[in-house]
């Protein structure tokens, strides 16, 4: 499991475990990806360069992409969130189960 909490003003944390992810992916393991706090915000649109959406969209597409839905109560809801990335809201009894199954979870 991959969690992103840090927003995409935060350096490269972000950045970091999105590469991650697309390293993982290109080794036919397919990770969980939750994004929670001011992870949320690399979400929005136009929140990452061409690379990094890049990144992103990959991750979408062929993992998918969970919300913690406590973290979208400051922007309004999965409204805001890009329509292309197909986000999955979650809540933290969910997330929970996930993080039970998982061997290995990263947080960045």
């Amino acid at each position: 499991m991959i969690i992103i909490k840090s927003g995409p003003e935060e350096g490269l944390k972000a950045g970091e475990g999105l590469r991650l992810v697309a390293a993982m992916l290109g080794m036919d393991h397919i990770p969980i990806i939750v994004f929670m706090k001011e992870g949320v915000r690399c979400l929005l649109r136009g929140a990452y360069g061409e690379t990094g959406g890049e990144y992103l969209k990959t991750a979408a597409d062929l993992a998918g992409i969970n919300v913690l839905s406590d973290s979208l109560e400051d922007l309004g809801g999965i409204e805001a969130i890009e329509p292309e990335l197909g986000a999955k809201l979650i809540d933290i009894g969910q997330l929970a189960s996930m993080m039970v199954e998982c061997n290995v979870i990263a947080t960045f």
